[in-house]
């Protein structure tokens, strides 16, 4: 009975350890595969004259283990990779990318994937050439795209490829209720899609009904969402108004102004951060934002401000504790517009036109703490 009892516990012990020093051999397998997708020519194997992430080709060489692999972690009990970064790791060389997402399917407890800087286009049920076919899978709802991604995944950064609304890159999501992170940020998103490429006999949707509005309706449980440097307009406000659950929101580097803005504020009550720097927005904008009652974070720099109506702003947000409005038109009368901020904890007025004349805002704002760090003249 001893003897058995010891063979069970060494075995217990030899498949624990084997779970926390090596990864499971399928998961190893799927690595390997996606490595030769990527790189299905070995061009660029020893080759330094392009910026090129190699290590991400050396896995093997590097180790056996492919939780010590590059851009790779693994659970520390289950050996299972719970994240998975291959950013910049395929050959720009190699023209557009559709990704064929059932290559992940031996990821079971995946939590968090970068694909960002590939040359991704789309994706499909089976790997092949770009073409018509293909492309029109990502529309049909009843051919799996990312959705065929494990079940935990939480993170998915797609930031940096070649997604547009054209080519309804985004309808390739269908059904991701776990998905909480999702970065599109400088692909060629604009919120609201063109159907000029297809005859209106060929795909049954609408052209203000693709793109990002059908995502958001995929993706309830979505709570960060980066569309930093895209092309979006104004019209982005009335695409994304279905996603309910967002907690985050940066839509910084694009050109946007405001129109739409205050429809969006009634539908997201859970926003806490809005990033809108770098946009072409006028002080109009203030009276936009007043719905976001939620909000604790607001970046407004680097647009066309001069301070007007930031006064009936500053008496809707109560909640707001960060606020950059770096690199604006400001002058020292916007110190008595920021009186209502009570919650206000850090300021950016950095690059404006102030004098430093703050005139008591300190003892006005008693949370305050990090303006003096910020003004500059």
């Amino acid at each position: 009975m001893g003897a058995w009892m010891l063979l069970a516990l060494l075995t217990l012990v030899g498949d624990w350890c084997g779970r926390c020093y090596g990864c499971l051999e399928e998961e190893g397998i799927g690595l390997l595969e996606i490595k030769a997708l990527i790189d299905p020519n070995s061009i660029y194997m020893g080759d330094q004259s392009y910026d090129l992430p190699i290590k991400h080709l050396h896995w093997v060489e590097y180790s056996s283990n492919c939780c010590e692999w590059s851009g790779i972690e693994c659970d520390n009990t289950t050996g299972r990779v719970i994240r998975l970064s291959l950013q910049h790791a395929r050959d720009q060389r190699l023209g557009d990318w559709v990704l064929n997402a059932s290559l992940f399917l031996p990821f079971k407890e995946l939590q968090s994937l970068d694909l960002g800087y590939n040359g991704l286009v789309g994706c499909s049920e089976n790997e092949g050439r770009f073409n018509a076919s293909v492309l029109l899978s990502c529309f049909d709802v009843s051919l799996p795209g990312f959705e065929v991604l494990p079940s935990k995944l939480e993170v998915l950064d797609l930031s940096e490829n070649r997604f547009n609304d054209d080519k309804g890159i985004l309808s390739c999501f269908n059904g991701f209720s776990s998905l909480k992170s999702l970065d599109l940020s400088y692909n060629e998103v604009t919120g609201s899609a063109s159907v000029r490429l297809f005859p209106s006999n060929m795909l049954n949707f609408e052209k203000h009904h693709a793109g990002l509005k059908v995502l958001s309706s995929r993706l309830n449980n979505l709570e960060n969402l980066y569309l930093i440097g895209n092309q979006c307009n104004d019209s982005i406000f009335s695409s994304i108004t279905g996603f309910s659950s967002l907690k985050s929101l940066d839509l910084s580097y694009n050109e946007v102004t405001r129109s739409g803005l205050k429809v969006l504020s009634s539908r997201l009550k859970k926003l806490e951060n809005l990033d809108l720097s770098s946009n072409q927005c006028n002080d109009s904008i203030f009276s936009s934002l007043t719905g976001f009652s939620s909000l604790k974070s607001l970046d407004l720099s680097d647009n066309q401000l001069t301070g007007s109506g930031l006064k009936v702003l500053s008496s809707r947000l109560k909640k707001l504790e960060n606020l950059y409005l770096r690199d604006n038109q400001f002058n020292d009368s916007i110190f008595s517009s920021l009186t209502g901020f009570s919650s206000l904890k850090s300021l950016d007025l950095s690059d404006n036109q102030l004098t430093g004349s703050s005139t008591g805002i300190n003892s006005k704002l008693h949370s305050l703490k990090k303006i003096e760090d910020f003004i500059s003249t």
